[in-house]
């Protein structure tokens, strides 16, 4: 097996893209409202947890656009949201290497999700702007699930050859599955 990247390596995957940034999304220090929570695992180490909160933070993210396409939400606070992803992003990138489970075919999702955000937002703030764009967000969205969940067999045999056991609660199943359901049977 592959090691994966240094943990400096692993973290400047998602900053880069977001400070390569056109002038509405460089922002400083982001603006964070109170409907948009961000708790970092408990530890560096807590894959099952770095899954749950990025998951949850996805789905932020898509409530935002969905608020944003309605004019109930800024263009900053979508950035907001994005910006969170990406944090949590790079924590399960370093929960995983923690582990030894190489994450390199999925550092692209962040910049991929920005591409396609940043495009959205150029555009008329409406439904229609937003239902024309959001089969790509849910491709990007979709193979971030799929790349998490092949990383389960990874994590488990780590777990297994350091600790005896894996943690049997983990798996992405289900929210492949939920994810399936709320779009429709498919990834876009």
């Amino acid at each position: 097996m592959q090691n994966p990247p240094p943990y400096d390596r692993a973290c400047a995957v998602g900053q880069t893209s977001i400070m390569r940034s056109s002038a509405r999304w460089a922002k400083p220090s982001p603006i964070i409202t109170s409907s948009l929570q961000y708790t970092p695992p408990p530890s560096p180490a807590d894959v099952p947890t770095a899954v749950s909160t990025l998951l949850g933070l996805t789905k932020q993210l898509q409530e935002v656009l969905r608020l944003w396409s309605v004019h109930q939400a800024t263009e900053s606070q979508v950035s907001d949201a994005y910006i969170l992803v990406g944090m949590q992003f790079n924590a399960t990138v370093n929960a995983f290497a923690r582990h030894h489970v190489d994450m390199s075919d999925l550092f692209s999702v962040p910049t991929e999700l920005r591409t396609v955000l940043e495009t959205c937002l150029g555009e008329e703030q409406s439904p229609r702007t937003l239902e024309r764009y959001m089969p790509e967000i849910r491709t990007v969205l979709y193979n971030l699930l799929q790349g998490l969940q092949s990383k389960q067999g990874p994590y488990r045999k780590s777990m297994e050859t350091h600790r005896g056991a894996g943690d049997p609660r983990w798996t992405m199943s289900p929210i492949m599955e939920d994810f399936k359901r709320r779009s429709g049977g498919r990834s876009g």
